[in-house]
């Protein structure tokens, strides 16, 4: 084979919020990644102040494990490739890799590549790394386990999953699989020794994240001596905190206040293309198996057609969007995205559909059949309420009566792991190379999340065969034409998801912020190109 080389958001956090940014302004506003000016004179001091979410390490110990890579990626650690911005897959730790099997990838080792502290990467710390990544609590997806990894010399590594996957390239470069030496434990310890550009110096829980330039990385020296990320979990008081200086970029912002932010110089902003999609999935049934009320399709397919997604993207998120059809990036499949159509909104349609399941309504009311009524409830995660809002709003139009449930993070996890809920609304990356990334992980019946088997189609449908199919496929036509045939299954015939908008990056900075080139997966951001201008 050649080588290619995601809290809550109040009504009232989001009103301080617009009145936050009526006072900054965007000076410079792009897509496609941005480099914020690169060619400008560095500052004599090159320190970076990045105002993020919330602490993202405090509930889940999986993601302690994959710190601090994940879901922040403060360009510390290096997989074996890393996805580029187009979604290819380019040389990282590994300089190249080939199939030696029918299911085996070998990866050889660049004998450049080295950890902070000077030591050479060899083939034993990647198979430690896989061997920590799988160990209990394991936060690997790829059917790796304990014997997965075997070193075949000093510089070469053996991978074999445990099941038949294909895929297992396009999925390593995700942060999950860091290449750390033998004993290191992110989970206990969060300055862990990696290869990249930058080394932690200080994490302080829900306060702080401060990094400092690896002096001695293999790679090009990073511009910047020091990051310091700073945890708000509120938008308002990061946006407050990026127009009093006391910090110089945010990112993500609110889309729907993107166009409060005219009229100030000094600021600016700057956008990746779509790289992730906010959507709806779809529950299905309880985690004991039991059919809840959106197991019939004919429902399934009227709260697609309910919602006007065109004036979601237009309206709610001020154009700061595009409208889509796939759970997906559409670049990500390439040629093959436009096999993927979506339900088409129709009120008259969705109308026809509830009438046709039996759910009558006497004027302008809430639906009812055998005198109950027409309910659902949806729940959200990092997602601003006012879309959540919106799909309420389209739902109870056509006689739907949504219920949002505003729940913290252990609440949210547990209703997901239950099937607690009807809708959940949130806004997935595509964080690896694989187009059916997503498909795999959420909707695929040997997928390992407890989630799994309440939104899949399930065991012996089509759209389940079609992703068997992806982790088989040699090429990369086979493989996106395949992920589009699943995805069409999902969207257009199952309605297991219901795509809202794909979504940029969106970061404001001021203007002497120059170099960030954002990435379309924030999972997968890179910092060493970043630096202050005078």
């Amino acid at each position: 084979m050649s080588i290619r080389p995601a809290h809550l958001t109040s009504r009232r956090s989001r009103a301080l919020t617009t009145c936050l940014v009526l006072g900054l302004a965007a000076t410079a506003c792009g897509g496609g990644g941005g480099s914020s000016g690169g060619s400008a004179e560095p500052a004599a001091k090159q320190e970076l102040r990045v105002g993020v979410a919330a602490d993202p390490w405090i509930d889940d110990e999986g993601d302690r494990k994959r710190r601090p890579n994940y879901p922040l990626n403060a360009d510390v650690c290096e997989t074996l490739v890393r996805l580029g911005t187009d979604y290819s897959l380019e040389p990282m730790v590994a300089k190249s890799w080939e199939l030696v099997g029918d299911n085996t990838y070998r990866f050889t080792l660049d004998k450049a590549r080295t950890f902070s502290d000077g030591s050479p990467v060899t083939a034993e710390a990647v198979k430690a790394s896989i061997d920590y990544t799988v160990a209990k609590p394991s936060i690997g997806f790829s059917f790796l386990g304990p014997e997965s990894a075997k070193v075949v010399d000093d510089q070469t590594v053996d991978v074999t999953p445990t099941k038949p996957n294909l895929r297992l390239v396009e999925q390593i470069n995700h942060p999950t699989y860091a290449v750390l030496p033998p004993g290191e434990d992110p989970l206990n310890d969060p300055k862990p020794t990696c290869t990249g550009p930058f080394q932690v110096a200080d994490y302080a829980a829900q306060q702080q994240l401060v990094v400092t330039r690896n002096d001695n990385y293999w790679g090009e020296k990073p511009k910047l001596d020091k990051i310091t990320f700073r945890f708000f979990p509120d938008d308002a008081t990061r946006l407050l905190a990026l127009q009093n200086g006391e910090v110089d970029l945010v990112t993500d912002v609110p889309q729907g206040v993107l166009s409060t932010l005219e009229g100030r110089p000094g600021t600016k902003i700057e956008k990746s293309p779509v790289g992730s999609v906010l959507m709806a999935y779809v529950a299905r049934r309880t985690d004991a198996g039991v059919p809840k009320l959106l197991d019939d399709v004919r429902l399934r397919r009227a709260v697609a057609a309910s919602i006007d997604t065109k004036t979601f993207v237009g309206g709610v998120l001020a154009g700061n969007a595009e409208k889509v059809s796939t759970v997906a990036p559409p670049a990500i499949l390439g040629d093959f995205a436009d096999m993927v159509k979506g339900v088409p909104y129709d009120k008259a349609e969705a109308g026809r559909l509830l009438d046709e399941a039996g759910w009558t309504r006497q004027g302008e009311g809430v639906r009812t059949k055998d005198g109950a009524p027409l309910e659902v409830s949806i729940i959200f995660s990092r997602v601003d309420l006012s879309n959540v809002e919106f799909v309420q709003a389209q739902l109870r139009a056509v006689g739907i009566d949504a219920k949002i449930k505003q729940l913290d993070a252990g609440a949210y996890r547990k209703a997901l792991d239950t099937g607690d809920y009807d809708l959940d609304i949130s806004q997935p990356n595509q964080n690896d190379a694989n187009p059916a990334f997503l498909m795999a992980l959420r909707w695929y019946s040997q997928a390992t999340s407890k989630n799994a088997k309440i939104i899949a189609p399930g065991a012996g449908t089509k759209f389940d065969d079609l992703i068997t199919q992806t982790l088989s496929a040699k090429d990369d036509t086979t493989l996106r034409r395949t992920a589009a045939e699943a995805m069409h299954e999902l969207v257009d015939v199952e309605v297991g998801g219901i795509p809202l908008s794909g979504n940029y990056r969106i970061y404001a900075m001021n203007d002497k912020v120059r170099g960030v080139q954002i990435h379309p997966s924030g999972t997968n951001q890179r910092w060493a190109s970043a630096f202050m201008a005078k």
